[in-house]
Formats: C-alpha cells, structure tokens, sequence
C-alpha cells in the first residue's frame, strides 16, 4: 500500500491499510462495498457512479467508481499564522481496479478535497495497493 499527499495532509481521512473488497463472479458479476474502500465517507457518498464489473473473458476484470461527498464547513490555515473562514467543502473519489487471471489486482483511488463553490484543490491524495485475491467457497 502507498499513499501520497499533495498538499498538506488531512487528519482522520482513511487510507487503504486494512481494508478489504469482495467479488462476486457470475452472470453479473459485483464488488461489495461498491465502494471498494469503506471508509467514513461512505455514509456521505453522493453522486455516485461506476462502469459496473467489466469481465474480459479468461483474461481480467476491471472496476472503476467515482463519488463525492461533502463534509461541511472547514477552516484552513493557508500558511499557518491566520485561518481563513470557513467554508463548505466536498471530496471527490475516483478509483480503479484491476484483476488479472492469475488472481492479482491493483487498486488507485484518488481524493480530492475542493471548497464547494471552487475548483480549487485544497489536498489531494493518492493511494495504490496491489496483492492478490483470495478464493471463498
């Protein structure tokens, strides 16, 4: 798992460790939490989207989400002496996972966190993993 900030890093927002997802194979094939990664944030989720599992046969499967949430006012200090009012903010996720044949996947999610009103980023954070997939019966 790596995890990388741009911008300062935000306390309390999840990071992949310890997380866990769950395939479903068949005629409609799905990933539980359809959100891959569970995290606070999942409660919030809105507009959220996703390609559905695309299956590639005898080849890989690939996933990909996106979501944004918000999360209310928040203050920032922009340089560390004074703090700007607050203001509403959103992230915004978007992921993608791959599963080859042999059982490997990788997975890169994407958040950022923008003022609601704005464009501009305020933090971002990009996390990969990659290991493989463990068969339940």
């Amino acid at each position: 798992m790596e995890a990388r900030w741009s911008g300062r890093p935000i306390a309390g927002i999840r990071q992949l460790e310890q997380q866990q997802f769950r395939v479903e194979r068949g005629e409609t094939p799905a990933i539980e939490p359809r959100t891959v990664i569970d995290s606070r944030l999942t409660p919030l989720v809105e507009r959220f989207s996703s390609s559905g599992v695309e299956q590639i046969t005898g080849s890989r499967m690939t996933y990909h989400w996106s979501y944004e949430a918000p999360l209310g006012a928040l203050t920032f200090n922009d340089s560390g002496a004074s703090s700007s009012p607050a203001q509403e903010s959103r992230v915004a996720v978007s992921g993608d996972l791959v599963i080859d044949s042999q059982k490997g996947f990788e997975l890169s999610q994407q958040s950022r966190l923008t003022q609601s009103a704005g464009t501009k980023t305020l933090s971002s954070l990009l996390e990969t993993a990659h290991g493989s997939c463990q068969e339940q019966r």
